[in-house]
């Protein structure tokens, strides 16, 4: 949408009426797809260049990254992130299917080099997420590092980061733009977070990577139908910013209880290595997490130290796998493309952040139960883009109520949207009956990579859980949203932690300098500001992810 920003109106004169549906202009027939812009894009001249938000089912819209002239909300360009026929790139995909696959988009930032006229686009994973059957090969653009040039949307260089994922290892942050020493001479280069714990480093210009980057070989998947890659690329440096294994001696013992409780729960689980590809055999445990690792808060660069500040989550995650039987009625197959992911096929969902939908109709009717698929809330998104039909039927299944004539699947149809041979059984963190992670802390981790020579110059535990403190446990960590903010003072602030608290930090040492209590956790990057010459912090205070909600802005400074 295009506003006048003194009075708030809306600039007819941009798209249609003053705005521009993101559904259109993907370059395909199809227009019914859930689109969220969650990022706000970023500017270069003229231009607004934009990702989005998409399905985690493979109903989801192919993840272009298009520029849209801001005067006009005319479509300058388009970079297909799943290319078409005849582009570089569609060599990695299976031709029969490709075009029914969606994803590989950016949903979680981009960065602009001005003078380079280049911007610097991460990608995420093409659906569906955990079996690939569909989209054999590599799966260029998705999991990638993309530098275009930003007049045009041509590809200047790219990197990926996972072969043909099926862990869920989107890039989660906009890359940093930095500038460092290496071998005595001074260089530009584009530093890239990941939720594998490991940060990717280029030359802006080039895309050679400044410290080698390996291939190594990784277990192969045993699910019918799938075929994952051989190798993939790891590192050398820098150093990761969290452990990149759970194994025997990380699961959680600070009480035998607990311990003997997510022994329990790993009886039937295989873990101990970051590339286990999901099986239909058994659990695996994904370490990092789904959450990262390092997560959508991005890292913070300091130019005067060159170092790099990146919070992390270390948590383990449990990813189990079901088959797509033969479903008696089609509410079973809507439910488990579109729902599935986050509540569970079981429909326990993962409380408090995503709430169990057994029971769900002692609390809505069906008339109210449609209000709030059409409309989304909270975390949920609003599925609009399903047909009035199919969301009639997901409300009978949800409801329990006996299937309409009309509601069996009919899968075998050529124009059928693709349904995945195996599911994930909605997201879930390996946590004890108490909800404690079920490994051994810390579970929230800050660090200070020195990106000259790619080693970390300290680590800290960030975030404390009051009741283990009470009990007199060390300070655990917690999980962490929102990204750090390096001042040129020699000041580190970050937020993000759930125990609603703001800190400083000594950015040489890590010493703890500050901190204060929020009225919700500050799930987001402070804002740092002059105004009149005093200085100001900000942070947002909106909570969720299991905690509180909140709706406050929160504003520090120094006496005057």
């Amino acid at each position: 949408m295009a506003v006048n920003a003194l009075t708030g109106q809306p600039i007819l004169e941009f798209g249609d009426q003053g705005k521009v549906d993101l559904r259109k202009g993907l370059d395909t027939e199809r227009q019914d797809f859930l689109i969220v812009a969650n990022a706000p894009g970023v500017i270069f001249k003229d231009k607004i260049i934009i990702g989005m938000r998409l399905s985690e089912g493979l109903d989801a819209a192919p993840g272009h990254i298009r520029a849209y002239n801001v005067k006009t909300g005319e479509r300058e360009w388009i970079f297909h992130t799943i290319p078409h026929e005849g582009e570089e790139g569609y060599e990695t995909w299976d031709a029969e299917h490709v075009q029914k696959i969606g994803g590989a988009n950016n949903w979680a930032g981009m960065v602009v080099d001005q003078d380079r006229e280049m911007v610097f686009v991460p990608t995420g994973s093409a659906t569906y997420d955990f079996w690939g059957g569909y989209r054999k090969g590599d799966n260029l653009y998705a999991n990638s590092l993309v530098a275009l040039n930003a007049n045009t949307g041509e590809r200047i260089w790219h990197f990926q980061a996972v072969h043909h994922d099926v862990w869920d290892r989107d890039f989660p942050a906009n890359p940093n733009l930095i500038r460092i020493q290496k071998d005595g001479k001074w260089m530009d280069a584009v530093a890239q977070i990941s939720k594998q714990g490991m940060t990717y480093v280029f030359d802006r210009e080039t895309g050679e990577p400044i410290w080698p980057i390996e291939e190594i070989p990784v277990p192969q998947s045993t699910l019918p139908g799938e075929e994952t890659a051989a190798t993939q690329p790891m590192p050398t440096l820098p150093e990761p910013f969290m452990k990149m294994r759970f194994e025997q001696q990380d699961i959680l013992n600070l009480k035998p209880e607990w311990e003997e409780d997510i022994k329990n729960q790993l009886e039937n689980v295989l873990f101990g290595d970051t590339w286990a590809p999901p099986s239909a055999e058994h659990g695996i445990i994904l370490f990092p997490g789904m959450d990262g690792g390092g997560e959508w808060g991005g890292a913070s660069f300091d130019p005067g130290s060159q170092t790099l500040y990146v919070n992390a989550n270390q948590i383990p995650w449990l990813i189990e796998m079901t088959p797509n039987a033969e479903f008696e009625n089609v509410g079973q197959s809507i439910y488990s493309t579109y729902c599935g992911n986050c509540h569970g096929l079981e429909r326990k969902g993962n409380p408090p952040s995503i709430p169990s939908l057994l029971g769900v109709e002692e609390k809505y009717s069906a008339d109210s139960l449609h209000q709030l698929l059409r409309k989304g809330r909270g975390a949920m998104p609003a599925f609009d883009h399903i047909s009035e039909e199919n969301r009639k039927v997901l409300v009978n299944y949800l409801l329990n109520q006996k299937p309409e004539d009309g509601d069996k699947k009919e899968m075998e149809s050529k124009d059928a949207p693709l349904a995945p041979r195996y599911f994930m059984n909605g997201y879930k963190r390996l946590r004890t009956k108490e909800g404690l992670y079920g490994s051994n802390p810390p579970w929230g981790l800050l660090t200070a990579i020195d990106m000259n020579t790619g080693k970390k110059k300290w680590q800290i535990t960030l975030g404390e859980i009051d009741s283990l403190s009470a009990q007199g446990f060390e300070p655990t960590g917690t999980e962490n949203y929102g990204g750090p903010v390096a001042t040129a003072g020699g000041l580190l602030f970050i937020a993000a932690t759930k125990d609603e608290k703001i800190r400083a930090f000594d950015k040489e040492t890590g010493d703890l300098l500050w901190e204060a209590k929020l009225p919700a956790s500050g799930h987001a990057t402070p804002a740092v500001y002059e105004k009149g010459g005093k200085q100001f912090l900000v942070i947002a205070c909106g909570g969720g992810k299991g905690t509180k909600s909140g709706d406050s802005y929160v504003a520090f400074s120094l006496p005057d």
